[in-house]
């Protein structure tokens, strides 16, 4: 038998509970933070169960005293929809996620093509720098520095926000 998968069973029982804390605590706003990009229930919910079976492997990262556990269970989610987006293949499906809802977003429609671009490639699929450069035959500090221009962006927006 592997002595690595054996547990005590107060050990195993409180990951159960802690991974049903989590669950009980943040399921519905990593929900609701999932329906946004993918739109449809039923794929949302595979998401989230795919997160959530992601966790027990997280569980002593998200116990760390001031981690934030919805940033890293949205980190984790997003590691995950970076499949969502492999997916488009098709001209169709591509076409069709034009209609996502980051379309129809206040600061994304302020950027530039080249902007959005390297936004939603960082952001929303999770590319690394280097490979978005290497997409978008760029040098990778080109792809930083028009990163940069979108975190401006967004920056600026919510400035703009507090002040009216």
């Amino acid at each position: 038998m592997n002595p690595q998968l054996q547990t005590s069973a107060p050990l195993a029982r409180s990951n159960s509970e802690a991974l049903r804390s989590l669950y009980n605590s943040y399921a519905a706003k990593l929900l609701g933070y999932i329906f946004e990009v993918v739109q449809n229930k039923t794929v949302a919910e595979q998401y989230l169960a795919a997160v959530f079976n992601e966790v027990p492997n997280e569980i002593e990262e998200l116990s760390k005293a001031g981690v934030n556990v919805l940033c890293r269970l949205q980190i984790i989610a997003r590691r995950k929809l970076a499949n969502f987006f492999e997916t488009l293949d098709t001209e169709t499906e591509r076409k069709a996620g034009q209609n996502m809802p980051w379309v129809n977003n206040r600061y994304i429609a302020q950027m530039t093509p080249l902007q959005q671009q390297v936004f939603l490639g960082a952001y929303y699929q999770c590319k690394t720098t280097s490979h978005i450069a290497k997409e978008l035959n760029k040098t990778e500090e080109e792809v930083r520095k028009t990163l940069k221009e979108c975190f401006t962006i967004i920056r600026n927006g919510r400035n703009d926000e507090r002040v009216h």
